[in-house]
Parts: C-alpha cells; sequence; structure tokens
C-alpha cells in the first residue's frame, strides 16, 4: 500500500510540474525530460488543463549563450544565474553533457520556483524560462560562469574566454551615466536589492 501511495504522489507532482511547466512556455521536450512524461502524456494535458491558449514554441531550443551577453540582457542574466546557485539548480563542480544529467522532478520544481522568485522581483523581465534553463546547464558546463563586481560586489555573468574587468555595467558606466536602475545593487532599498539579500540567510551560498 505505502508502495502505491509513494508512486500516487509522485505520478501528481509530476502532472502538477508539468503543468506549471506548460504555464512557463517551457518546451515540450524539456518538460518530457523534467517530468519524465511521455510526450504524448504533455500533449494530451496542453489540452485537458485547458492550456492550448498557451503559446508554444517550434523548433530546437536555444544553444547560443550570446544572448545572455547583450547589453540590454546582461543585467538580468546575471540576476538569474546568482538564483541559479542560490536554488543549487547548478552543481558545485563542473560537470558534462547538463542536459542529460540535471533534468529531474526537484530540479524542475527548484525551476520554477526561481525563475517565479525573480518575475515576482522584477515583473518586466525579458529572459525566458527556456533561456533560464538553457543558462542552468552553461553554467553547470562551465562555458558562463558568475563573478562578483570589484566595486559594489552585484553578482556579474562572465565568458571565461573572454577576458574582461570584474566592474558591472553600471559601475562600469560614466558617474553622470549611473542611474539606471539594475537587479544586484547594494545600496538600493531593501525591495530592490540585491537578489542575495530577499532569499533567507539560511538558504545562501557561495557562488563560486
Amino acid at each position: 500500500m505505502r508502495v502505491s501511495e509513494d508512486r500516487y504522489s509522485r505520478d501528481l507532482r509530476r502532472l502538477e510540474l508539468a503543468h506549471r511547466l506548460i504555464q512557463h512556455e517551457v518546451r515540450t521536450q524539456w518538460i518530457c525530460a523534467i517530468t519524465g512524461l511521455t510526450d504524448e502524456r504533455v500533449r494530451n494535458l496542453l489540452h485537458s488543463y485547458g492550456a492550448g491558449s498557451v503559446p508554444r514554441h517550434r523548433g530546437a531550443p536555444p544553444t547560443s549563450c550570446v544572448v545572455f551577453f547583450r547589453i540590454a540582457n546582461h543585467p538580468e542574466a546575471s540576476a538569474l544565474a546568482a538564483l541559479a546557485r542560490l536554488w543549487k539548480l547548478v552543481p558545485a563542480s563542473p560537470i558534462q553533457n547538463a542536459r542529460a544529467v540535471l533534468p529531474g522532478l526537484e530540479w524542475g520544481e527548484g525551476l520554477c520556483e526561481a525563475f517565479e522568485f525573480f518575475r515576482a522581483l522584477v515583473p518586466g523581465g525579458v529572459l525566458s524560462v527556456n533561456q533560464f534553463i538553457l543558462l542552468i546547464f552553461s553554467l553547470a558546463e562551465g562555458r558562463v560562469l558568475v563573478a562578483h563586481c570589484a566595486q559594489c560586489q552585484a553578482a556579474i555573468l562572465i565568458d571565461p574566454l573572454e577576458a574582461q574587468r570584474l566592474r558591472c555595467r553600471v559601475c562600469a558606466a560614466p558617474v553622470g551615466r549611473r542611474g539606471s536602475p539594475r537587479v544586484g545593487r547594494a545600496e538600493r532599498r531593501p525591495e530592490e536589492g540585491r537578489v542575495e539579500d530577499q532569499v533567507p540567510r539560511g538558504d545562501q551560498q557561495s557562488l563560486f
């Protein structure tokens, strides 16, 4: 009886997580990998949950990290990278083929929690969950890294193949142009402070 109850609870978690991922417009192949559900089961959920109106993305998932280093996206990508570390979505040591190793039920639940937490802080964010997944895989494989700004200590995403100064875009800007709001500045108001400051202290860990 106990085995049946555990199996039922796990199946229920899979379905709830799949519905959550569908609402975030996660690609079908990632929903299957994360939840363990079949492609057909996921497509049936799109209709049974009344989620047929949710936009679906066709084609291969994004694979290029270039999008994270665009001027408009870099602060948001840096904050999401810090959250990925804080939520322990990225292993402590680099791994190979993160796409095959990381996806799983608990990992997927943490993925949604971290992204939803970020969206609560930054409702106007532009990066999607699909891009967040790519960012996590890139961090896990060491293709991108998280460092700290030498001036304000904000988390910044860096390309390990490029030589660069460890300063965030705000601190690196001319003094007269440092008025733009950015996630991660230590001197901002508490509700808009560093991502790390919004997480209970017991859940914080080093970003390295």
